[in-house]
């Protein structure tokens, strides 16, 4: 987790979004840090037909926005507010004079964007496969090694999206996303409790 204060002492703003707000939206230009104090947001795209592409979910604890900040570049997603949120807003240029004068939190923004390119690399060539059942394990698989929760491999994770969600996050419809979890429940690579996915 972030360091609150210090991005307060560097005037990071308290914002509160409601849910479905945006946050920014594609194609505009970036003009601040992100970080979660409470809530959760989803990164997504929209293609012509309106079916929806996820990139990925942030909670609390977690920030965002910082890889077009370093690279100068346009937003190629939305962000999303999925519930209510508290978020904290850090224009970028306060947020680089932070990270240039506090070299603890260079390195973990540096970690974060490193987990959230493993995350990319780690989905991109499953997404591309045909394999319903790939897909969806990889993905469940990388949420309990790097969920926020600090689960143990021994340890049940339950996973914490609904199927339209899987679908959108692995390109598959929420028909074949449930066609495939049932397939994978009977495989014993996963249980259903109560509706959810346990791993």
């Amino acid at each position: 987790m972030m360091n609150v204060k210090l991005l307060l002492e560097y005037g990071a703003i308290q914002t509160f979004f409601e849910k479905d707000d945006f946050i920014f939206e594609e194609g505009m230009q970036p003009e601040y840090f992100y970080y979660i104090v409470n809530g959760e947001v989803k990164l997504n795209t929209y293609y012509e037909d309106d079916k929806e592409f996820i990139f990925n979910f942030y909670k609390k604890g977690q920030n965002f926005g910082e890889g077009m900040i370093f690279l100068k570049k346009n937003y190629i997603c939305n962000a999303i507010a999925v519930e209510p949120s508290e978020i904290l807003l850090l224009n970028k240029s306060s947020f680089l004079f932070l990270i240039k004068e506090n070299f603890d939190y260079a390195l973990q923004i540096n970690y974060n964007l490193s987990k959230k390119l493993y995350y990319q690399g780690l989905m991109a060539p499953k997404i591309s496969a045909q394999a319903a059942e790939k897909r969806i394990m990889t993905l469940l698989e990388y949420l309990k090694k790097n969920g926020l929760q600090g689960i143990e491999e021994e340890q049940p994770f339950i996973v914490d999206l609904t199927r339209q969600e899987i679908g959108d996050m692995t390109g598959l419809r929420v028909e074949t996303v449930i066609r495939t979890i049932r397939k994978l429940k009977e495989e014993n690579k996963l249980r259903i409790e109560k509706g959810k996915i346990v791993l």
